[in-house]
Formats: C-alpha cells, sequence, structure tokens
C-alpha cells in the first residue's frame, strides 16, 4: 500500500541530490558568483566563502560518485 509513494520519495530526493552536487550545477553557481563579484553585489571576502562552501560540496558529491 504505501510501497509507491515511498519510492517515489527516493527518486525525488536522489534526483534532488544528483542536480545539487552535480559539477555542472556547481560550476553554474560559481559562476554566477563571479558575476556577483565583479558587480560588487558581494565582497571578496563573501565570494571566497561561497568558493570553499562549493568546493566542499564539490567533493562530496564525487564522495557519492556523482559525476557530470
Amino acid at each position: 500500500m504505501f510501497r509507491f509513494p515511498i519510492w517515489a520519495i527516493k527518486q525525488v530526493i536522489e534526483h534532488a541530490e544528483a542536480e545539487y552536487y552535480s559539477p555542472e550545477a556547481i560550476r553554474r553557481e560559481l559562476s554566477q558568483r563571479q558575476y556577483m563579484l565583479e558587480t560588487k553585489e558581494i565582497t571578496l571576502a563573501e565570494y571566497r566563502e561561497h568558493e570553499q562552501r562549493l568546493f566542499a560540496r564539490l567533493m562530496a558529491g564525487q564522495e557519492r560518485g556523482i559525476e557530470e
């Protein structure tokens, strides 16, 4: 009775994680942060903080086996 909803939820979670940890998504976000730095929407310190988070996310994705 509840197998399908649980299976569906697991599929949604797996897809969301794959997108979140995908190198392409991380590059896109880094590119957005670079633009924000260039347009002075964020400071260099904020950019570096985001960059460190994105690098950690990339490493976590690789550990999970998520690649391009």
